[in-house]
């Protein structure tokens, strides 16, 4: 049996914020870690990557799978010497491509005046299983988000995870991804209140992860995209009014590790 840690490298929305306000739960953007010993997957690639060097050490497979391709998501691509030169690091997004996309087209002369070579993205076919390794697999699903984005499953030996970082209640959830899940990672952007003028914008509410994580009988319910102008205190307000509702949900945090389990 392979076990995996899960981190939390960066759990902030739409851009990256700094100072007193913002230390507790951090203000990198999304990025998400999957390790074993010497495999490592890495859930986009927002700023929290800048973070990553010591989750990746003596990794020999480093497995990128990006939602989407929003610069919250990408922008930790900046710091590309966080891959160690001796691992094999492979780019995945779900869907199909009309052409070839280069995992760093976006670090590019005017905008970026170096241009490194990290290889192509792979897609993979929504609801394929993409095998990893004979440890882990994942899979990915249409999110209800612009531009593209993907729900994305993790099954590994000791557990699975189900990432909709990324999503907009209204549609139908996709169940295959979350059942028997033991994680599920969960876009609370916006309150109940800021998300009656927010409607189409492709994010949800903590309460709305309730409902979900209760359908699907899944324990640990981690909130993720925080606003950008959501405060330490606001957020702490949110998880204690949250717990109230469900025991196991807690709001990320930069830092935050969980040991997998089937649980």
């Amino acid at each position: 049996m392979e076990k995996y840690t899960f981190h939390i490298l960066g759990c902030r929305g739409s851009r990256p914020v700094s100072g007193a306000s913002y230390r507790q739960f951090g203000g990198a953007t999304s990025c998400y870690l999957l390790r074993s010993d010497r495999h490592a997957i890495v859930l986009d690639c927002g700023t929290g990557l800048y973070n990553a060097g010591p989750f990746l050490k003596g990794a020999r497979q480093i497995d990128v799978l990006l939602t989407h391709l929003h610069y919250d998501h990408i922008l930790g691509l900046l710091n590309w010497g966080v891959f160690p030169s001796d691992a094999d690091v492979r780019f995945f997004m779900g869907g199909k491509t009309q052409g070839i996309i280069r995992i760093t087209d976006f670090l590019q002369k005017p905008y970026w005046p170096v241009s490194p070579d990290l290889g192509e993205i792979a897609y993979v076919d929504y609801g394929r299983t993409l095998q990893l390794t004979e440890h882990a697999s994942a899979r990915f699903f249409p999110a209800n988000h612009p531009d593209n984005s993907s729900v994305i499953r993790i099954d590994t030996d000791n557990g699975a995870l189900c990432l909709a970082g990324d999503w907009e209640h209204g549609a139908p959830f996709p169940v295959e991804m979350a059942m028997g899940c033991s994680l599920l990672i969960y876009d609370g952007m916006f309150t109940e209140t800021e998300y009656s003028s927010h409607k189409g914008w492709g994010h949800s509410t903590w309460p709305e992860g309730v409902k979900l994580a209760e359908k699907m009988k899944i324990s640990n319910l981690i909130i993720t995209h925080h606003s950008p102008e959501r405060t330490d205190e606001e957020l702490l307000d949110m998880e204690t009014e949250a717990r109230k509702r469900f025991a196991g949900i807690s709001f990320a945090r930069e830092g935050d590790i969980l040991v997998m389990n089937n649980s």
